[in-house]
Formats: structure tokens, sequence, C-alpha cells
């Protein structure tokens, strides 16, 4: 169970993002001083978040090991 509660703790600010990202898509224009580009700079962030997670947590299970 906790495996899986660890998995929706990191792949749930990647959907919001992707998901808020979709919504606004057709607003989004790619100037610093729009709201929608924030919106795909966070949309990175996230997607960088979630795969620097999913790394360490490979690593853990290999040191476990």
């Amino acid at each position: 169970m906790k495996k899986r509660n660890e998995t929706i703790s990191v792949l749930l600010p990647v959907v919001i993002a992707l998901s808020l990202y979709v919504v606004f898509y057709s607003k989004i224009e790619c100037k610093p001083n729009q709201a929608g580009f924030w919106l795909l700079i966070a949309l990175g962030a996230t997607i960088g978040m979630a795969i620097t997670r999913f790394s360490q947590r490979s690593s853990n299970k290999k040191q476990e090991n």
C-alpha cells in the first residue's frame, strides 16, 4: 500500500499541472509577461521533480538489496 501512495504523491503535481495546461492551452502565449509562460515553467518543473523522485526511489531500492 505504501508504494501506491508514494507513486500517487509523486504523480499528482504532474497531473494537476498537465490538466491546467490542457484546459488553458488556447490562452497560452509564450511571452514571459503572460501567465501561460509560467504555467509551462511549472509543468516542466513538476515533470523534473517526478523524474528525480522516481530515480531516487529506484536508487534506494538498489541500496536496500
